[in-house]
């Protein structure tokens, strides 16, 4: 085979020598370039794909921290909540002489099971006080560190036009004891 391949080329003038060589040549040229194309664009696919899967894996690092976050929190609250000792009457007593606001009425509710956690609440009644003695005994009554929070809040503007009546109930919460 390699002499008949010989044969035939050594029987070729030197104009189709000529041609042969710069077809072989563009030949090998176009494949190398063709290879070149296909590998670039395999390549780059690639890094693309390995780009998306880097920034997928430094958001799920991103979500796993503020898990770890959010469950330290948690358990720092667990642990607060179950080393609560507060008691809403004298709380509720130092608040009030704190503000200045006069409390009329004073009632204990039946304390709710919420899960692991008991809400003991007051049921605290202001006849006469204006909107910004209001407005500061309440934002002085929350506590986040004693778990104190108002329940809920029912205003009402009494006949003077000026004052407000206020009744509301105010809880906190408490590790649930089993009896």
């Amino acid at each position: 085979m390699k002499e008949r391949i010989i044969a035939y080329l050594s029987g070729l003038s030197s104009r189709e020598k000529n041609i042969l060589l710069f077809f072989g040549c563009f030949a090998v040229l176009f494949f190398i370039t063709l290879f070149y194309v296909v590998l670039d664009g395999t390549v780059q696919t690639r890094k693309e794909e390995i780009q998306e899967k880097h920034e997928l894996m430094l958001k799920i690092d991103e979500y796993k921290s503020a898990f770890r976050r959010a469950r330290d929190r948690e358990n720092s609250m667990l642990l607060a909540i179950q080393s609560n000792e507060t008691n809403l009457n004298s709380y509720l007593n130092g608040v009030r002489e704190t503000y200045g606001v006069e409390i009329s009425t004073i009632k204990e509710l039946k304390p709710e099971k919420k899960g692991e956690f008991m809400k003991e609440m007051l049921e605290v009644g202001v006849r006469s006080v204006d909107m910004q003695t209001l407005m500061t005994f309440l934002y002085g009554l929350e506590n986040k560190a004693r778990f104190v929070f108002i329940d809920s809040l029912s205003i009402k503007k009494r006949f003077d036009g000026k004052n407000y009546e206020v009744t509301m109930v105010v809880a906190t919460l408490k590790e649930a004891t089993e009896k």
